[in-house]
């Protein structure tokens, strides 16, 4: 399909300087873009390779100019990138209907609309809203529902008592609602603590491959509205995100934590259990939380801090080996100050 420099712009709000005609039938980067190709350019650097190249037009800020290429100027960039994009490349479609190697309870309700994929059991009592999707290999334990437009990748589990909202996507190999870590040392064992609460996704959250999610230990472990999971991540039970957080790859939140919303957290950031962070925090990538954590700032080391003072004691121990060089000659002098003067004689 192929859509005009015109059409594309109405599409993102954006304006068309140059030939608003021209024929766009792909989205390429610039060092790939073929003529009749659209690219995509936000920097300096990137808008000189994209005007060197074949694209035959430019996404790019309003600041640019061309005397070579058709211009689709916008505001930001990087938003009307995310909203071209589909554009041209169109997610799969499903067609509604049950495999029929599908295994569903009798008392499951399956929107007429869903589709079942291949080998996907669905348990007593689940329901799976208008339009929703599981692919091959999907389990939807007992009193579990799913919501509208909502997708499970394949070899998605999620377990009883999980409540996951409208165009919630869960990606390959995650496990929602596994029993929480919880166990008490009893005489000579560790005892397990059953784990009967439950899990809740909210509306438009993403969940990243191979995450894990643990239910509650009587309450529920709660993911806010619109906060998007990176891949390879833990989180405990009776764990509460904000909405519209952001976690990327490799996170590790212990039990009962708190994180508010619009916050932050970078790559193998650790938090301990029952921490509490607040509103639009931004942790640096491996950073780890071992406090209560203030809203609206930016923290980072181990344990993390604020930045500012965290960048202080990094500068300062980049300056020890040169401190220590300089006492230990101090302690020279000095100890050769002290020495008694030798005898003439």
């Amino acid at each position: 399909m192929s859509f005009t420099a015109n059409e594309i712009a109405e599409h993102v709000g954006g304006d068309v300087v140059g030939d608003g005609s021209i024929e766009l039938g792909g989205f390429a980067q610039a060092d790939a873009a073929m003529p009749g190709d659209l690219t995509f350019a936000e920097s300096k650097q990137f808008f000189g390779l994209a005007e060197q190249s074949q694209a035959s037009a430019i996404l790019a800020p309003a600041k640019f100019t061309s005397e070579t290429k058709t211009i689709i100027r916008v505001k930001d960039a990087r938003i009307a990138f995310a909203r071209v994009l589909p554009l041209f490349f169109p997610e799969k479609q499903f067609a509604p209907g049950i495999h029929p190697s599908a295994v569903i309870a009798e008392s499951a309700h399956v929107a007429d609309t869903a589709t079942i994929g291949p080998n996907c059991i669905i348990g007593e009592s689940a329901a799976i809203g208008e339009q929703t999707v599981l692919e091959a290999n999907c389990t939807l334990g007992d009193r579990s529902t799913l919501g509208q437009a909502a997708r499970l990748f394949a070899n998605v589990s999620v377990y009883s008592q999980c409540r996951i909202g409208d165009r919630v996507r869960v990606h390959a190999g995650c496990v929602i609602g596994s029993d929480g870590y919880g166990y008490v040392f009893d005489q000579d064992h560790h005892r397990k603590i059953p784990q009967v609460g439950g899990v809740v996704i909210n509306n438009d959250v993403e969940i990243g491959a191979n995450c894990t999610i643990d239910r509650g230990a009587l309450g529920d472990t709660v993911i806010g509205e619109g906060t998007k999971i990176d891949n390879l991540v833990q989180i405990g039970h009776n764990v509460v995100i904000g909405k519209h957080c952001i976690i990327v790859a490799q996170n590790g939140i212990g039990g009962s934590s708190q994180i508010g919303e619009y916050s932050t957290l970078g790559g193998q950031v650790g938090v301990i259990g029952h921490i509490k962070i607040g509103p639009k925090v931004m942790i640096a990538a491996r950073s780890t939380v071992l406090n209560n954590l203030e809203g609206g700032k930016q923290y980072m080391g181990f344990p993390a801090i604020p930045n500012f003072q965290a960048k202080r004691q990094l500068i300062a121990a980049q300056q020890l080996p040169e401190l220590i060089k300089r006492v230990r000659e101090l302690e020279k002098q000095l100890a050769n100050k002290d020495k008694p003067a030798a005898d003439d004689a």
